[in-house]
């Protein structure tokens, strides 16, 4: 009898091991342009079209050594788009999560060796949670492994990876892009640091990222919050209370100020 129990409890637990094997070989990378599907790679179709690699790395989302198994980002992007994707004439390529985190980066960005698409942690049977909400983050993680591409570096690395987009920056998000606005000034170098920075967790007038508050509507954030609190709270938001917002202490007062100026003027723009 307790033979019979224990049998009956390990082909359980063999069952769920296969359900969930088969379940994560069907997890789904989905590939757009903008804003128009292209392609989808199963993950099974990827392990048999694609050369794994094991990878090591300093993972700075987990604050310590991991080692993955992943595709190189090049070749999924050629298997994904066909082999001449580097020529394509977007500015931006968007990785949208499934928790409606959106991280936009340059496209010559893409083109640097040293990204991987994470499908597996190597040293453990599933996923180690990840983050403030100790979240899983497959079915997909984008990890790099060079020293100077790191999140701080506006190297996207978006964890529960679902879908991949080609954009045209002004046409996909209009609302954040400071028209009329030349290069040289302030408000253009807040919007660069907003991009790299911000819109991953929030949006403006309903366009970016969905973790965080919109911070342009129904009403702009300096209307309601001084700059002299923001400039600190943009710096260290981990001072004020608990938060999924990361703090930006390598950024100068002067960078953070630019990001206000390019809030006001959107907020100005906005009512134009």
């Amino acid at each position: 009898m307790m033979r019979s129990t224990l049998w009956m409890k390990c082909f359980s637990v063999l069952c769920l091991l296969c359900v969930w094997s088969a379940s994560a070989y069907s997890a789904k990378l989905v590939f757009l342009e903008e804003g128009k599907t292209v392609n989808a790679l199963t993950l099974g179709a990827m392990k048999k079209q694609l050369l794994t690699h094991q990878i090591d790395i300093y993972d700075p989302q987990y604050k310590k050594d991991k080692r993955y198994l992943a595709f190189a980002l090049h070749d999924v992007m050629a298997l994904a788009y066909g082999k001449s994707w580097e020529s394509k004439l977007s500015t931006d390529v968007k990785f949208v999560a499934l928790d409606g985190y959106q991280a936009v980066s340059p496209f010559d960005k893409l083109l640097e060796q040293g990204g991987y698409i994470v499908y597996r942690d190597a040293e453990q049977p599933d996923w180690e949670l990840i983050g403030h909400n100790q979240s899983n983050p497959g079915p997909f993680y984008m990890v790099w492994t060079g020293d100077k591409q790191t999140p701080k570096q506006a190297y996207p690395w978006p964890y529960q990876l679902a879908v991949i987009d080609t954009v045209e920056f002004k046409n996909q998000y209009p609302a954040l892009y400071p028209q009329q606005v030349k290069e040289t000034t302030n408000v253009f170098a807040g919007f660069k640091l907003f991009k790299d920075r911000c819109m991953k967790c929030h949006a403006l007038d309903q366009q970016g990222g969905k973790v965080g508050p919109d911070l342009n509507a129904p009403m702009n954030i300096l209307v309601y919050r001084s700059p002299e609190i923001l400039r600190e709270y943009i710096r260290q938001p981990s001072k004020f209370r608990y938060t999924q917002m990361p703090d930006h202490t390598d950024l100068s007062f002067q960078q953070i100020d630019s990001i206000l100026e390019y809030l006001a003027y959107q907020g100005k723009a906005a009512k134009r």
